[in-house]
């Protein structure tokens, strides 16, 4: 049997840079806000509304988990819906005020993170990295 550790190394990157996110949240407040929920505020940063199912394509989520996450983040304050004025079926999601307040400290934990991971990484070594895993990630079904 071929194996080696990279798959496991892969999810214990994923476990640590979320425990680092989930710290830094914590030290500004926000012990409710969880890393499932940056996706959904990051995406929202960028488009500031969106329906679900656009909100679900971008992050590559199912829409079913996307409502969950939603609604959540309604409960917290940070983002309410209004209906689609385009299509009467669907909704969009808005940052509200809070939500808003979030984008620098977001910013401030991303790039912190960007530095701490290609610490001692040159610019090829980067784009090596970042092709490999591109690869492993297309060849998986």
């Amino acid at each position: 049997m071929k194996a080696d550790n990279t798959i496991y190394l892969i999810g214990r990157i994923r476990e640590k840079a979320n425990n680092l996110i989930i710290s830094e949240l914590k030290q500004l407040g926000m012990r409710e806000v969880v890393p499932s929920h940056g996706d959904i505020l990051v995406t929202l940063f960028k488009y500031k509304e969106l329906t679900m199912t656009k909100i679900a394509n971008q992050i590559h989520r199912d829409r079913s988990t996307v409502t969950t996450l939603v609604n959540k983040l309604m409960k917290l304050g940070y983002v309410e819906t209004k209906k689609n004025p385009e299509d009467s079926r669907s909704s969009l999601v808005y940052l509200t005020q809070k939500g808003k307040e979030l984008e620098s400290d977001f910013i401030r934990i991303s790039n912190m993170i960007f530095e701490i991971e290609y610490k001692d990484i040159n610019e090829e070594e980067k784009q090596v990295f970042r092709n490999v895993l591109k690869k492993i990630y297309d060849n998986l079904p």
